[in-house]
């Protein structure tokens, strides 16, 4: 004989246990279901509509929740860390901070002292070149996106 359809909640919800030390009760065990909840405020007929929901799919007993931290203890926490100083905002108008350097200083042009004196390893070539050629082989698909292309003839120096 067929069945009502949709989901049919089993008399022993578990058909099958698993062997050894993975068996389960298929009786249906002692009740360690979460209770179904009914949410006001929604549209007539969604309340009802969503404890069957709730039945249908019954969840496991959720954890008990942690209890709060008070907002004293928030508050306290906040205070006993070191807030750093904040850093003066110098006016667009003010003298300059540090006559003695080219406003090129740390920049690769102009005079001035360039990036290699900030000790940064030197750049890998190899690799831009390898990822370069990638770049290309990908870009030389007929398939290839327009902004692919473009990227690839930024590579060759063509602009």
């Amino acid at each position: 004989m067929a069945g009502k359809g949709g989901y049919q909640r089993p008399t022993s919800p578990a058909p099958v246990s698993g062997p050894g030390s993975l068996s389960q009760r298929t009786d249906g065990g002692p009740a360690h279901k979460q209770a179904a909840k009914y949410i006001s405020g929604l549209p007539y007929g969604q309340g009802q509509e969503m404890m069957n929901t709730q039945s249908s799919a019954p969840m496991e007993a959720s954890a008990p929740t942690p209890n709060p931290v008070p907002a004293s203890e928030i508050a306290s926490a906040g205070q006993t860390q070191a807030q750093p100083e904040p850093m003066p905002v110098v006016p667009l108008n003010a003298p300059d901070q540090y006559p003695d350097r080219f406003v090129t200083h740390g920049a690769d042009l102009g005079p001035g002292p360039t990036t290699a004196s900030l000790g940064l390893p030197n750049a890998d070539v190899a690799s831009y070149d390898n990822t370069k050629n990638y770049i290309q082989a990908l870009a030389s698909n007929s398939d290839s996106s327009p902004a692919l292309k473009a990227l690839a003839r930024r590579l060759n120096g063509a602009f």
